[in-house]
This record gives C-alpha cells, sequence and structure tokens, in this order.
C-alpha cells in the first residue's frame, strides 16, 4: 500500500514539476508575434494582442486571452473590423488518451465586429484570404521517392475521435454594419449568445438576446430553442423554438412579433405559429397565424401546408375604417428558381372571398402569375360608395341648391387638378403580369354585372386587357383595352362591343339619367394619347356605332311638338293635351365620330309607326354642351302616340334644336326653319297684311311702295 501511494507521489510531483517547469520556461506571449504572422498569411490583415495570454491548469489546461483586435484596411471608418476584450478557452487532458476531445466553456467578452462599405462599393470583407499561403508545386528534387509495393498488411483504420464542448458564452457583444452607398446603418448595440453543453447526439439549450438601432429604428429580440446535433456532424435539428421581438421608431410602433416552432429538421414537417401587433402610418395590425413547414434535404425548397393568416386592420388608408382579412393556401419557394407558388389560396376580405393559385419568380423583372375567382363582389358596398351617394343626395336635399352651389366652389380647384392629372403608370415597366380573374357577379359603379371574365397582361410597359367578357341587362358586353406607358404620354386603344343591353336600366344604374329606352347594341373603336380625364376629352378620336330597337327617349314629346308646329303654321295656339314627355322609337341608329375634343354625328335616324327623325350635331366632351338639330316628320297621325284622335300632319318637317349640357338638355322648336321650310304660315301672314291694311289705308293699300314696304317686313320676320 504504502508503495502504490509513493508511486502516486510521484507522478503527482512530476505533474506539479512539470507545471511550473512549464510555466518557468514557456512564456505563451511570446507567441504572440507567431500568431501574428499566420493569421497575415492566411488572411493579409493584421491581428494585434495586446492583451497578456495566460495558462490555465485547474479544472482543466486552457488559456485565456487579453485584449485583441484584428485590424481593417486603409480608409474605413474604425480601425478594427473585430475586437475582443476578452476570450476564455480549456481542453480537459485525461480523455485525450482516450480519443476523446472536451472542450471546456468558451467564453467571449465585449466582442465588437464592424462592417463598412463605402461609397465607392468596397468593402472590409473584400481581399479576406487573398493573402493566404498557396501551397508549392513540388519540384523534381522534392519529389518522394515511389514507395516500393508493400507486403505488409494495412494498419487498421484510426478509431474515430470524439468531440464534446462544454459551453459557448457570448456576452456583451456588439456589431455596427454600415453601407455608405446605400445610406443604412445598422448598430447592434448588445448581442448575449449562451449554449449550454454540446455534443454529437445529444440535445443542447441555446438562448441570445440582441438589441440595437436599424436607421431610427430601435428593435429588440430575444430567443430560446434546444439544438441537436447528429453525431456525423453533417445536419442539425431543433424543437422548442420561441422567438419574440420588438421595434419603435418616430412613425412605427410594433411592439410584439412572436415565432414558435415546436421542432425543425430538413425533410421532416415542422409546425409554426406567429403573431404580429402595432401601428405603422395610418394603419393598426393585430395579426396571427399558423402554418406547416418544411425545407427539404438538399435545402432548396421551402414547402407551406395549410398556412392560415388572420388579420384585423384599422386606418384611414383602408377602404374602409375597419376590416377584417384572412388568408388560407399552400404555398412552395423554390430556391434555385427564384420561384414562390402559392397554391388553394383562399382570402376573405370582410364580405368579399376569392380564391385560386399565383406564383411569382424574383428576377430584374418580377414574373408573376395568377388565376382568381369570386362567386359574388359588390365593390360600391365595400368601398361604402352606397352609404356615400345616399349621405351626398340627403345633403343636397337639406341644404338646397345654394349648399350644392358651396360645395361645388370649394371642390373646383381639388378636381380640376384631378382631372388635368395623369396617373403614374412607371409601375407598368417593372413587372411582367399574366392572369385571369372570374367573378360570378360583380356591381361597381352601381353597374350590375354576371360571369365576368378578365383576361390582363403587363409586360414591358404595355397594359393588355386581351378579354373583358360580361353579362349585364340581359345583354353582353366584350371589350379588348391596349394601354402603352413608354411614351413622354401613355396611349391606349379600346375596342368594345355592347349587344342586346337595356338601355334604360344601364344609364339609370350607372349616372342616374333616366333619358333614354330600348335595347341597344353599340360599337366602340377609338384611341388616344394621356389617360388624364381633360386629355382624353380632348385626344379621343374614334368612333362609336350605336344601334337601338324599342325604346324611348325621354324629355321630349316630339308629336306633342308637331302638333304645335301645325297650329303655328296654321295661325292657331295649340291645344295641347297632357301627355308623359317622352318619344317612342321602333329604331334608333347613328355613328358618333370623336376626334379634336368633340362628337359628332350626320347620320342620326329614328323610326317609328309615326314618326321618321333625322339629326345631325355635335357635342363639346370638354364643355359638355349640346349642340344638335333634328329634323321630324310624321308619318301618320300625331295626336297622342298611340293614333288617337285624327290630326293629319302627314309630311309636315318639323326642326327641333336640341340644346343645353349633358346634364341637362334642352329641347325646342326651331321656328325660322319650320317657317322656312313650310311657307303656308308666311302665305297666310301676306293675306292677313293684305286685309289689314286695306282697311287702314282704303285703296292707298294697293300703292307699289306699301307693298313693298310690307313684303320686306315679312321676309325679316320668316327668314
Amino acid at each position: 500500500m504504502k508503495k502504490l501511494l509513493y508511486a502516486l507521489l510521484a507522478v503527482l510531483l512530476v505533474v506539479v514539476v512539470g507545471i511550473g517547469a512549464l510555466l518557468a520556461l514557456v512564456d505563451p506571449n511570446q507567441f504572440k508575434p507567431l500568431i501574428a504572422e499566420q493569421v497575415k498569411k492566411a488572411t493579409g490583415r493584421e491581428l494585434v494582442v495586446s492583451g497578456d495570454i495566460n495558462w490555465r491548469f485547474f479544472p482543466s489546461i486552457g488559456f485565456s486571452l487579453g485584449k485583441t483586435e484584428f485590424r481593417n484596411p486603409e480608409g474605413f471608418a474604425e480601425p478594427n473590423m473585430v475586437q475582443l476584450e476578452s476570450a476564455e478557452l480549456s481542453v480537459s487532458v485525461m480523455p485525450l488518451f482516450s480519443r476523446q476531445l472536451e472542450i471546456g466553456n468558451v467564453s467571449l467578452h465585449d466582442g465588437r465586429v464592424f462592417i463598412q462599405t463605402r461609397k465607392d462599393g468596397l468593402s472590409n470583407l473584400d481581399g479576406l484570404g487573398q493573402q493566404a499561403e498557396v501551397k508549392a508545386e513540388p519540384s523534381v528534387k522534392d519529389e518522394a521517392p515511389v514507395a516500393e509495393p508493400s507486403t505488409q498488411t494495412e494498419p487498421k483504420a484510426a478509431e474515430a475521435w470524439t468531440i464534446s464542448l462544454a459551453g459557448v458564452e457570448l456576452v456583451n457583444a456588439s456589431a455596427v454594419i454600415r453601407d455608405d452607398r446605400a445610406g443604412t446603418l445598422t448598430n447592434v448595440s448588445a448581442l448575449n449568445f449562451n449554449l449550454s453543453r454540446f455534443a454529437p447526439g445529444e440535445w443542447a439549450l441555446a438562448e441570445f438576446d440582441i438589441a440595437g438601432l436599424n436607421g431610427e429604428m430601435n428593435f429588440s429580440a430575444k430567443g430560446v430553442t434546444e439544438l441537436f446535433i447528429v453525431p456525423e456532424l453533417n445536419n442539425a435539428e431543433l424543437k422548442n423554438l420561441q422567438l419574440s421581438a420588438s421595434a419603435k421608431d418616430k412613425v412605427n410602433d410594433i411592439p410584439s412579433v412572436t415565432l414558435a416552432l415546436d421542432k425543425f429538421k430538413t425533410g421532416d414537417w415542422s409546425s409554426v405559429t406567429f403573431s404580429a401587433k402595432g401601428k405603422v402610418p395610418n394603419l393598426t395590425f393585430d395579426a396571427k397565424g399558423e402554418t406547416r413547414f418544411m425545407l427539404n434535404e438538399a435545402m432548396d425548397v421551402v414547402k407551406l401546408q395549410g398556412l392560415v393568416l388572420d388579420s384585423g386592420l384599422k386606418g384611414a388608408t383602408l377602404p374602409r375604417p375597419e376590416m377584417a382579412v384572412k388568408l388560407a393556401a399552400d404555398a412552395d419557394y423554390d430556391v434555385k428558381q427564384g420561384m414562390a407558388t402559392l397554391k388553394k389560396f383562399k382570402a376573405d376580405i370582410d364580405e368579399i372571398s376569392v380564391n385560386g393559385n399565383g406564383s411569382f419568380k424574383s428576377a430584374d423583372i418580377p414574373v408573376i402569375r395568377f388565376a382568381v375567382k369570386s362567386d359574388n363582389i359588390d365593390l360600391d358596398a365595400f368601398l361604402g360608395l352606397d352609404n356615400a351617394k345616399k349621405e351626398e343626395v340627403q345633403t343636397q336635399a337639406a341644404s338646397g341648391n345654394g349648399g350644392q352651389a358651396g360645395q361645388a366652389g370649394s371642390a373646383g380647384t381639388a378636381t380640376q387638378t384631378a382631372k388635368d392629372h395623369e396617373p403614374d403608370l412607371s409601375v407598368l415597366k417593372t413587372l411582367d403580369v399574366a392572369g385571369t380573374v372570374e367573378l360570378g357577379k360583380l356591381k361597381a359603379a352601381n353597374a350590375k354585372l354576371a360571369n365576368v371574365l378578365v383576361d390582363m397582361k403587363i409586360a414591358k410597359g404595355v397594359l393588355t386587357l386581351k378579354q373583358l367578357a360580361a353579362n349585364l341587362y340581359d345583354g353582353s358586353i366584350k371589350a379588348q383595352v391596349t394601354i402603352n406607358a413608354n411614351g413622354k404620354l401613355p396611349t391606349y386603344k379600346v375596342s368594345k362591343q355592347i349587344r342586346g343591353v337595356q338601355i334604360q336600366p344601364l344609364l339609370v344604374d350607372l349616372a342616374d339619367k333616366d333619358v333614354l329606352a330600348g335595347k341597344g347594341d353599340i360599337t366602340v373603336n377609338v384611341a388616344g394619347t394621356g389617360l388624364a380625364e381633360k386629355r382624353i376629352r380632348e385626344n379621343i378620336s374614334g368612333a362609336i356605332d350605336i344601334n337601338f330597337a324599342d325604346g324611348a327617349i325621354y324629355g321630349v314629346n316630339i308629336p306633342e311638338m308637331i302638333r304645335e308646329a301645325k297650329a303655328k303654321l296654321k295661325g292657331h295656339s295649340a291645344e295641347y293635351v297632357k301627355e308623359e314627355r317622352k318619344t317612342d322609337f321602333s329604331s334608333m341608329t347613328a355613328t358618333l365620330k370623336l376626334g379634336a375634343g368633340k362628337a359628332s354625328t350626320n347620320n342620326l335616324d329614328i323610326d317609328s309607326p309615326l314618326l321618321r327623325i333625322d339629326g345631325n350635331g355635335e357635342t363639346n366632351l370638354v364643355s359638355e354642351d349640346i349642340d344638335f338639330t333634328v329634323s321630324t316628320s310624321a308619318v301618320a297621325t300625331s295626336k297622342g302616340q298611340g293614333g288617337k284622335g285624327v290630326d293629319e300632319v302627314a309630311d309636315l318637317t318639323v326642326p327641333i334644336d336640341v340644346k343645353g349640357n349633358w346634364n341637362d338638355p334642352k329641347f325646342s322648336l326651331n321656328l325660322a326653319k319650320l317657317l322656312k321650310e313650310n311657307n303656308e304660315l308666311e302665305k297666310k301672314a301676306h293675306k292677313e297684311v293684305e286685309r289689314g291694311l286695306e282697311k287702314l289705308l282704303g285703296d292707298k293699300a294697293k300703292d307699289d311702295e306699301i307693298k313693298k314696304a310690307a313684303d320686306k317686313l315679312l321676309k325679316g320676320l320668316f327668314n
């Protein structure tokens, strides 16, 4: 027993003497120049170790390192790229004999990283390793001799080392990321990280917290997770990940962002929940959601399954003061292609519900494709236009014309500015978009459509509406539109075909005007330059063909005006019958030619069993003034549009002027033209004048000078 004790004391003495000799004979600080030289060769940068390097022997062998600085090249805002105030590392000795590398706690204190990109694009990360030592090609002299074939048996493969780490501790670290070219600055003022015992095949606990400033926004975050490293060191797993963050600046306040992940392993599905609350300018949001997430083993495809997002929104920028938005979808992202695909998505925005699929490909010009469907969309109700219209009517009724005029006066300047404003279409040059929209029902601007199909494309600054098809008011519409944003002013072309549409309910719904009824076909082919309302009116050109059947014009009773004209021709007052102010027709056709800020026609033709109406004239598209002349001929009776009574005026042509403006057209007889084209009244006037002169002057009335004077007076009256 004594011999064993003496042996142990001897071993202990040898260890103590060895440690003493190591401390006395080997100063680790003498390796500073060698360390700096090797770093210089490997990175091309200076390493300055100004603090002491000290040995540690309890509870394990290791060392501590004082202040250390890794220099930047000349020309950067700070001298150091990385600096440390102190670092500690230890290794257990006895396990080394069993091929086990047990590293003690690695502790780094007050570390700082500075990364800068200058205005010229040069970064302090550039060039690292360019001066690394390059292995020289062996010379002929240095070539190893060719080994003779050995007959000895191959040694067994060396037993693999096992590695473990007691922990990693990063205390009070900081970082600055500065990009002078982009004008951005991120300052991480505090970063702490702690990793518990870490060994292949074991779970380790990792925690961190971070705080800093990005531009003017203060941010903070903290998290905790468990980390698993497989023995082969070629993959890792996470579980129980919990992250939380917040951010705030002068205009944004996001107090809470959270993310929770049950587990993560490449090739396996993970469950994720997330939430965010906060305020940004004119918008308050409260969102939460969940999804299943997977990253494939090649780590180049990300899949989301069962994504659900539920958001409450408030703000002045929204179509409504408050909105509820729900999104459900599956999604994939291909890293190599930069392609995100949204599948089976359904979005509910209050009462509006849409579904479909889409994709986004990252590129210099992003590529977007979509196909969207919805059963019913009422944009007027969604945007509150129905209520706004009711309030406007109530306000006008309460305030009268004076209030209406006051509103018009105060809004005049803003309205004119809006009419002169060109929309910004520059975004059309930055997108490659194509897709379709299918709607069962659509209400917009109070117009009601069904079975709507929109097929559109945006490419190279050109918006092409390849097809717009819909059913409306017992008829249908098809349209094609092209808008080119590549010029100084945008240009457009519109081709539209409306077939079998009931005009009266369409006009009432769209413009609240009950001026025309009938079943109509309309063909539009127009083009122009500029999309500001004023430029559209000034520059639009093309033609509009109309063909209406079995309808009526409201606001004028042409048969009544014919009776008035007939009475005037006979020198009598018209005997009015109280009738509705409308004129029925069996057909109406016309071609409107657009150009120079006007719409004109010379082939207006309106037919009915009682009437034949021809017309011509124009309307100013800018001022909205109307100047039309309509020539009306009675075919049969004109007393009542149903042919009641007998008041024959066949072959009588009655000219009617249509003046005023779009909102208030005025219909009146053109008396001068009526009398010029129909001389019956003029003849009667001559007789009456002659009879009157004979009563007044007797035989002198037959004097030639008096007759000439009377004729001159009558010609001035009827011409």
